[in-house]
């Protein structure tokens, strides 16, 4: 009988041991999924930043995505979001002194994330 008890009390435990590193597997992916979503917003904010300050040239920062002409401008920040974002890209449009910013990336075993910044540059 004292047998019986012990391998439903180690059963028992296995399965409270199993559930805490599935929590554990949870709390990771929603941290990295936190983690990129305020890079991605950093980014953004950065780059339309860097825009503000030269708006005499905001059409340069025009960029309509992977395989598109980059402006020697926009080249930096376009390899920062490469290299902080996995499997990223980014689109700038500019209409007059609206820009609009989008970052894409994709984390491993997840779905396409998108994060959109929205800025009217207007003189100081």
């Amino acid at each position: 009988m004292s047998l019986t008890e012990v391998l439903v009390s180690t059963v028992i435990f296995a399965v409270g041991v199993l559930g805490l590193f599935s929590t554990h597997a949870i709390a990771f992916n929603s941290f990295s999924d936190a983690k990129h979503r305020v890079d991605a917003s950093l980014l953004a904010d950065k780059l339309i930043n860097e825009i503000w300050v030269d708006r005499a040239n905001v059409a340069l920062y025009a960029y309509a995505g992977h395989g598109a002409t980059v402006h020697a401008r926009l080249t930096p920040w376009l390899t920062e979001v490469q290299q902080v974002l996995p499997a990223s890209d980014a689109v700038v449009q500019v209409n007059g002194m609206e820009v609009m910013v989008t970052v894409t990336w994709q984390p491993r075993n997840g779905d396409l994330r998108t994060f959109n910044a929205v800025a009217t540059l207007q003189e100081p």
